[in-house]
């Protein structure tokens, strides 16, 4: 065999070497997710998002969202009432041009989303002189409106660099590897919810060892619902990990494609979050009780933050720390 040929004969083995590392590989990923896609095909048609999540259309749910107040009230879970100035949320608006102009990109979201960050703002009255974290930001602009009026502002996700780079941090939310008391005020927007398990309450604790005394937490919208239901999508396995036994499963049919989402009954936050909640925290759920009206004034917008969890660290500090069950 000359030279060429025995060079050929070497780049085919190795190419069938290659082709078949990547075609096992594939195959790997692949199987699982079709089976996962085999049991959404096989399902009960009962088991979907639209008969589970009100919050599809929360304009025709408007009573069952404000009678979960009393059901968390009733589980122990203290409730105030707040309502927003829709004068005061449109000045707001337009002052943070580079927040608005992000969020027209996500349609018949757009006000939710500036809602909820006004929410933020008004609840913990961020001002210059606060460190503040935008904890699970993606690629959000918030942290840098902020920045503009003097508020020390940082960006935590996983999607930066490990560490603290900048006014950017790559860490979990669960275990941000900040100092204690680095925080003056923390909130997570439209993230709560993905946390599977128990990371939802390790990152309430989380919170409540990065905040310093008198720090404030929001953690908003609180998905509640008439029922207890984890969500997740046909075309994405699930987070190891996330079964629940209490919770109902249906499989998501709107378009979007997180693998997962949690929305509570009053009664399981309570149980799951509001009662193991750490003893630093003083916390309560806020109802936003006149959605309708910004409905009234943003047609075709899908507007659903009717509740907000809202915590303030005590001044004093436990002298032993609980842990998280």
């Amino acid at each position: 065999m000359n030279t060429v040929r025995w060079l050929q004969e070497q780049v085919r083995r190795r190419l069938r070497v290659l082709f078949r590392d990547l075609l096992d590989d594939e195959l790997e990923t692949l199987l699982p997710l079709t089976l996962h896609y085999q049991r959404y095909l096989e399902s009960d048609p009962g088991d979907r998002q639209s008969l589970y999540d009100h919050t599809l259309d929360p304009a025709a749910h408007l009573p069952l969202f404000g009678s979960l107040k009393g059901r968390l009230a009733g589980a122990g879970v203290p409730v105030e009432d707040m309502r927003v100035d829709p004068a005061d949320f449109e000045v707001w608006r337009r002052s943070v041009p580079g927040l608005d102009r992000f969020y027209r990109s996500f349609g018949d979201m757009h006000i939710e989303k500036c809602l909820e960050h006004y929410l933020v703002d008004r609840l913990l009255g961020l001002s210059a002189g606060d460190r503040y974290i935008d904890v699970a930001s993606a690629g959000s602009p918030w942290a840098d409106e902020l920045r503009r009026r003097g508020v020390e502002a940082y960006r935590l996700d996983l999607i930066y660099p490990d560490g603290v780079r900048g006014r950017e941090i790559g860490a979990s939310a669960m275990a941000t590897g900040l100092p204690e008391w680095f925080a003056t005020a923390l909130s997570t927007q439209c993230a709560f919810e993905l946390f599977h398990g128990d990371s939802d309450l390790r990152f309430l604790h989380e919170a409540g060892r990065v905040l310093a005394p008198g720090g404030r937490l929001a953690v908003l919208p609180l998905y509640l619902d008439d029922a207890y239901f984890l969500l997740q999508s046909p075309f994405a396995l699930p987070p190891a990990g996330s079964a629940e036994p209490d919770a109902a499963v249906a499989w998501r049919d709107d378009r979007f494609r997180a693998p997962y989402s949690r929305h509570y009954s009053p009664e399981a936050f309570a149980r799951a979050v509001f009662e193991r909640l750490p003893p630093e925290l003083d916390a309560r759920v806020y109802a936003v009780s006149n959605l309708e009206k910004l409905m009234e004034i943003y047609p075709g917008q899908r507007i659903y933050c009717f509740y907000v969890l809202h915590a303030t660290k005590r001044t004093w500090q436990p002298l032993v720390r609980e842990e998280t069950q």
